[in-house]
């Protein structure tokens, strides 16, 4: 039976943007380009790689799912998700993580918006490290406007944090 590797890689875009990730995120998170990614997103591969095996992790796939959709069956995810939690808190929570780090994260509000930015070194270059914000809140008695608000402070303070690392 002939793999199909097209297959594979709509199936992982399809799960990537179901949790609302994008492309450039996942790529900076597998360690990969995004061209690199968007090669596995089109099925031009012909291989599992470690960036194939990365890459339905980070969606959520069991191990066994990358064989499963190259034979023509259907993904499962690790972990199930409630039908009426949002796909975008699917976060592990590493053992390492301070303990009030996992309390902000395990706190009441659904999760906003979240960013991943690259830190640079002193030289300006990529640092290898990566500042990972989770952006939470409580919308229940808030008005749209002010949740409107909150965000758009939420961008502003975004803007900052990433224009500071670019001196």
């Amino acid at each position: 039976m002939d793999r199909d590797w097209a297959r594979l890689g709509s199936a992982l875009r399809a799960a990537r943007e179901d949790l609302g990730l994008g492309q450039k995120e996942v790529a900076d998170r597998v360690g990969v380009s995004r061209n690199a990614l968007r090669n596995v997103e089109i099925g031009d591969i012909s291989r599992v790689t470690p960036t194939v095996r990365e890459y339905a992790r980070i969606v959520g796939w069991t191990e066994a799912s990358i064989d499963a959709v190259l034979n023509g069956g259907e993904p499962t995810r690790e972990t199930a998700v409630p039908p009426d939690q949002d796909m975008t808190v699917l976060v592990d929570t590493p053992e390492e993580l301070p303990l009030r780090i996992k309390a902000a994260l395990a706190s009441e509000g659904p999760v906003l918006d979240t960013a991943v930015i690259t830190l640079t070194g002193v030289d300006g270059l990529d640092s290898g490290a990566h500042m990972v914000i989770v952006v939470k809140g409580r919308t229940d008695g808030l008005t749209p406007e002010q949740i409107r608000e909150a965000l758009i402070q939420w961008e502003k303070t975004e803007a900052q944090i990433r224009s500071s690392g670019k001196e």
